[in-house]
């Protein structure tokens, strides 16, 4: 059924005349007459008796009434639904992070994003990057940063918002502090500290060592927090993000070191699936995260 036509007929009833629901639709009169006839012949039925009153209801006219006005009541729910989603003033935005990422993003977005839209629900997701771009290829989460894979899904879309350093971290007392240039057999000498989410940074110390293929002395830890304590007594080294240690480089309680004849650089990527149609609150969130990163002062890596 004509969603147009049962417009016509519900404003017949509640206006009784054909002129006044012919303005309102912006119809000719006749229009709106074949609309009603049309309804009749559809069931079979006589929608109206007319008189010098205007309009009025039969017994079966009556009865599709009481079912029409619904049928229109909720048409107009769901364009208007439509309506503010697309404007981002209703929804669900499923956000998705690795680790590094997550701490110096994360908490910007969330607020500006909450702030502007505050009807708005926002989750987050902190995984190993493979772990959010695998969720956002099968649309579990809307959006991802993550540090670059190297193994891209072709249902996605990329961008490179920036890039991060790796350092070697380790506190002022430790007997590498001393030292100058840092080489694979100092990193063997010692206990490393891995966080086991960071599956780049992992992936980037492997890369590094190799061709050695040593076995290093690992303690896995999940949380920044407790590897950054570890550091300061002095016993073990960790690689870790410039990012994660600004404040305890600042203050003396950690130190970095650049490592013998490598640079550790790794892409910071905004992910999506292509098949995503932007509404005005996505435009945003890209905005946001591309806003954050030139404050950050890694948006020369914009691509």
């Amino acid at each position: 059924m004509n969603n147009m036509k049962l417009q016509a007929f519900c404003l017949l009833v509640e206006l009784k005349k054909l002129a006044p629901v012919a303005k309102e639709l912006g119809l000719t009169a006749p229009t709106v007459s074949f609309h009603i006839r049309s309804i009749e012949e559809e069931y079979g039925i006589r929608l109206f008796r007319t008189n010098a009153g205007g309009y009025r209801l039969t017994e079966a006219g009556e009865g599709l009434y009481h079912y029409a006005r619904q049928i229109v009541q909720l048409q107009k729910d769901m364009n208007r639904f439509v309506e503010n989603l697309l404007a981002g003033n209703i929804g669900y935005i499923r956000l998705g992070a690795s680790g590094l990422p997550a701490h110096i993003f994360m908490p910007d977005i969330i607020h500006l994003v909450s702030t502007a839209y505050p009807d708005i629900r926002i989750s987050l997701e902190v995984k190993t990057a493979p772990e959010i771009e695998q969720k956002v290829a099968l649309q579990e989460l809307d959006f991802g940063l993550i540090m670059e894979t190297k193994q891209e899904n072709s249902s996605l879309i990329y961008k490179t918002i920036g890039e991060d350093s790796l350092v070697l971290a380790l506190s002022p007392s430790h007997e590498l502090a001393s030292k100058k240039d840092i080489t694979k057999a100092d990193v063997l000498k010692n206990k490393v500290l891995l966080h086991t989410s960071s599956s780049s940074t992992n992936h980037f110390i492997e890369k590094w060592m190799d061709p050695f293929h040593p076995s290093i002395y690992t303690i896995e830890l999940d949380s920044v927090s407790t590897i950054k304590k570890m550091l300061t007594f002095g016993k073990t080294i960790a690689f870790l993000s410039v990012a994660l240690i600004e404040d305890e480089l600042k203050s003396g309680l950690l130190i970095k070191k650049d490592l013998h004849d490598v640079t550790l650089n790794r892409k910071i990527q905004l992910i999506y699936p292509k098949s995503r149609l932007d509404s005005k609150l996505d435009a945003f969130v890209k905005t946001a995260i591309y806003d954050l990163a030139k404050q950050l002062k890694i948006y020369p890596f914009m691509t």
